[in-house]
């Protein structure tokens, strides 16, 4: 395995994506390749850090060891975890392409199994408030055909989205009923929990009869509640996984929240970090309906056959 996951190669060039350009990070192993694709504001300040800091001190060894490849990563000068994360990223992905195995089971052990349930926004506002639905399926593909009937029964009252997918409307708060409405008939006819809430920027008393609420702070809430930073208080906090710094710390960051009794929500569009969710053992996942996330999960549980969807 030390030969087949050796790092040749560690490279990063501009590319064009989703109508910007971003960074493409490339980890080349003996047999395989592993990549990662970044937004961000300065292109060049990150290919030099990943060619003439990162990648000198990482090639020559083996990338199935995410730890210490990790360990070597963060203990360079390059002080931004968005470029660490990626670079650690490529790293994963280059060591399960080399060994041929999915990415979820290098980050998670051969008996990794249970999928994520993944919440998407249906709805948002200009002020960035959003509606977001958790259909408690027992399959990726369940999940996937409830999300195309929502579509299906919102679109002739809503039809303007935006390009993650989302319902455009005045006020969410406006539309909770509505929404409501359409997402219990759905859930009684498919004989299935979905549950519904809310990202708020700004309370508003109407949020009170959701199932779900996510805020920048812990407030008084007659359900579950989410925060984007870890707090005690809260039921659920959202990771932001390219704030971590490393796969390894991502690691770390999950288990302290698990232990603490919270539970740790993955918050991203990719495609990556489906397999560590499984992985690391995450119970949700947030993505947009746009993403390849939902896909990338559906191409798992074909994999594995029958897999077990996380309930949290």
């Amino acid at each position: 395995m030390e030969y087949e996951t050796a790092i040749k190669r560690v490279t990063a060039k501009k590319v064009f994506k989703n109508s910007k350009i971003q960074v493409k990070i490339s980890t080349i192993t003996e047999k395989g390749i592993g990549y990662d694709v970044i937004d961000v504001d300065n292109p060049e300040y990150v290919i030099s850090d990943i060619e003439n800091v990162i990648a000198p001190e990482i090639v020559g060894y083996p990338a199935y060891d995410q730890d210490f490849i990790d360990a070597i990563i963060c203990d360079t000068n390059v002080d931004n975890p968005m470029i660490t994360m990626s670079a650690s990223v490529s790293v994963a992905r280059a060591a399960s392409n080399s060994i041929n195995i999915p990415m979820f089971k290098h980050i998670g052990g051969i008996l990794s199994s249970d999928l994520p349930v993944v919440s998407c926004p249906i709805a948002s506002d200009k002020k960035g408030n959003q509606l977001i639905v958790f259909p408690m399926a027992e399959s990726i593909g369940e999940m996937i055909h409830i999300y195309e009937f929502i579509i299906g029964n919102i679109y002739p009252k809503y039809q303007s989205r935006n390009m993650d997918g989302e319902f455009v409307c005045k006020s969410i708060f406006d539309n909770i009923d509505d929404f409501s409405e359409i997402i219990s008939n759905i859930a009684e006819e498919e004989d299935l929990d979905i549950l519904m809430g809310a990202k708020i920027t700004s309370y508003d008393q109407r949020i009170e009869g959701l199932d779900y609420l996510e805020t920048n702070e812990v407030v008084d809430f007659d359900g579950l509640l989410c925060t984007e930073s870890m707090d005690e208080e809260a039921d659920i906090s959202k990771i932001n996984p390219y704030t971590t710094g490393s796969l390894t710390e991502m690691k770390y960051l999950i288990n302290y929240m698990t232990n603490a009794g919270i539970t740790p929500m993955i918050d991203s569009e990719n495609t990556s970090f489906a397999h560590l969710a499984i992985g690391f053992k995450v119970p949700i996942i947030k993505t947009c309906l746009t993403s390849k996330i939902l896909n990338e999960l559906w191409n798992v549980e074909r994999v594995l056959k029958n897999p077990n969807v996380t309930r949290f």
